[in-house]
């Protein structure tokens, strides 16, 4: 083999590795699906075999690590809200004029008992409390199996990522319990163009162990890239807003 060949399939291989680095491809897909900073209104739709309940909430974050969600409607829970910044969970109950706090296990408890987690609204656990490896790839998709880091606050055994190529635009994540039994399904739709992202304005999750569970949350009236004041991530914006 002559050395420009040589030279030429090296350079190649490297080019393929670094294009499917799993740890850059979930930045980047993680990076779509949180979209920057917003401000936005969120509508939550909790459907359940015998009824269907939905919550006007607002939504500010700054795209990493801190967001704050207060619930506008229903008015029997308007005032409710979620502070998350980095592993500091905090809710502020209206009714008890308190301000409760969740330990990072709580990341994955149900939101206003939905089947949606606090880390699906918010934060980048994926990339902090998951190892990830690329399972799949073709010219149009690739697929990520995240495996939990060693004392990682998550009930999942592992969790599959699939995106679609070129952008890294996330369009499903199944996650499985410690027996490797898919439990959990998410799946993103009307994509908004952000700054050069692909920001999923539709998100829908399926329990796959109830029939007839499921929740969808979608965005309206957002407002992407805009300057965040710091006094919305404190715990007194919990109960004044921002």
């Amino acid at each position: 083999m002559s050395p420009r060949i040589l030279l030429l399939g090296l350079l190649c291989f490297s080019l393929s590795s670094a294009a499917t680095d799993p740890q850059a491809v979930l930045r980047a897909i993680v990076d779509n699906q949180r979209g920057g900073s917003v401000r936005a209104t969120l509508t939550l739709s909790v459907i359940r075999p015998e009824r269907q309940t939905q919550y006007v909430l607002e939504v500010v974050s700054d795209g990493l690590e801190r967001a704050l969600i207060r619930v506008q409607a229903p008015p029997r829970e308007a005032g409710q809200a979620f502070l998350r910044v980095g592993d500091n969970l905090q809710l502020y109950n209206p009714t008890l004029k308190r301000v409760l706090r969740l330990p990072p296990s709580g990341r994955s408890d149900s939101f206003l008992g939905s089947d949606l987690s606090y880390s699906d609204l918010s934060g980048r656990d994926l990339e902090q409390d998951y190892i990830p490896r690329v399972v799949a790839e073709d010219d149009g998709r690739i697929a990520l199996e995240l495996t939990p880091k060693p004392q990682a606050p998550t009930p999942y055994g592992k969790i599959v990522l699939q995106a679609s190529k070129p952008g890294l635009v996330p369009q499903e994540v199944i996650y499985y319990d410690q027996r490797g039994q898919a439990v959990r399904k998410i799946t993103f739709a009307r994509f908004a163009q952000v700054n050069g992202r692909s920001f999923p304005t539709q998100t829908s999750v399926e329990d796959l162990l109830r029939s007839g569970y499921r929740t969808s949350l979608v965005y309206s009236n957002y407002r992407f890239g805009i300057p965040i004041p710091e006094n919305c991530f404190t715990v007194r914006a919990l109960e004044a807003g921002c």
